[in-house]
């Protein structure tokens, strides 16, 4: 089980690497980001984050390019897409990529 979170941690490292040398657009929804802290209120902050269940239901490239809607609708490039060009244009954005891998050859156990 190790090794599939190993190898699955190093394939997200990968895309975002790669990711960060293509001219990506974002043709999504713009948020207004500029607020700051409002002393005296309670401030919420919202963390984006991902979570993709890789082999679980598609296969790593389905699970990537967004193929076999049928079964999920799931597209990490579009996320890749959008998500790269925010955290680059401003450094206090975070955001967290959570990938689980399956292996249906390893029967899953808690």
């Amino acid at each position: 089980m190790a090794s599939i979170i190993t190898t699955t941690a190093a394939l997200v490292v990968f895309i975002l690497f790669l990711a960060s040398f293509s001219g990506v657009e974002s043709k999504y929804i713009a948020y207004n980001t500029s607020q700051s802290i409002v002393h005296g209120k309670l401030n919420v902050h919202l963390v984006a984050h991902t979570h993709d269940d890789v082999g679980w239901l598609k296969t790593v490239d389905q699970y990537y390019v967004g193929s076999n809607n049928s079964i999920q609708i799931a597209c990490v490039q579009n996320v890749l897409d959008s998500i790269v060009p925010a955290l680059l244009a401003d450094k206090n954005r975070k955001h967290f990529f959570s990938a689980g891998g399956m292996n249906k050859a390893i029967p899953f156990k808690i």
